[in-house]
């Protein structure tokens, strides 16, 4: 094969590669505009200003009337099952900066390391969220509830413990960032995960488990 025939195929290869990318981009994208549409019609013509905004991926999703659990009406749930950091900075607009929060509790990264993202890249897609915050809600304080030790996505606790680590040192440094950690009061003696905060799926949370998140976050809500 020669030199030409050879480039040609790599430029075949690429426009293949870069049409594959795109259209997987986009099928990820329409995968969460059913969740996006419907935050649209609970909106309404009134949105809430000001207010405490929890955001992130399922164990957010799933963490029904937080309001009620912080004695707090001005709560907002705002998570999507499946998001990752990448799915937060991607629809940055709609999903945070509409609501101009005055405080933020994030819960992603989990799925990132499920779907092969190393700690090093949720750590930096982090730095793009916490950067676009800055530069758009200076004022804003950001909680970042670390990456919970699941059962079902042990094997990976290794890359978890390293996302988790960056971003708390990277936060230790920041006046309006905090670092949540719930990993820690997950695990039991045995260095396990505590299996009666986890349903079936070994993933998501039971009520007792966000009865932990409550206890642990509830200072930080309050202040």
């Amino acid at each position: 094969m020669n030199f030409k025939i050879r480039i040609k195929n790599s430029l075949i290869f690429c426009l293949i590669l870069l049409a594959t990318l795109r259209s997987f981009s986009q099928d990820n994208q329409n995968k969460f505009q059913y969740a996006l549409d419907k935050f649209e019609k609970l909106d309404g013509n009134s949105l809430l200003q000001g207010g405490i905004l929890f955001t992130g991926s399922s164990s957010i999703e799933f963490w029904k009337n937080p309001e009620k659990d912080f004695n707090n009406n001005q709560i907002l749930n705002r998570g999507v099952g499946g998001f990752q950091m990448s799915n937060l900075i991607e629809n940055f607009d709609q999903i945070i900066l509409k609501y101009h929060p005055k405080k933020v509790v994030v819960y992603c990264g989990d799925n990132d390391i499920k779907h092969d993202k190393s700690a090093e890249i949720v750590f930096g897609d982090f730095c793009t969220l916490y950067g676009m915050l800055k530069a758009t809600l200076p004022e804003v304080k950001l909680y970042y509830i670390s990456i919970k030790p699941s059962i079902n996505r042990w094997p990976l606790v290794i890359e978890i413990l390293k996302a988790n680590t960056m971003i708390n040192e990277f936060l230790n440094t920041k006046d309006n960032g905090t670092y949540v950690d719930v990993f820690s009061q997950m695990i039991s003696k045995n260095g396990l995960p505590k299996e009666k905060l986890f349903i079936e799926d070994g993933v998501h949370m039971t009520p007792k488990g966000y009865r932990l998140w409550t206890k642990i976050l509830k200072p930080y809500i309050s202040e």
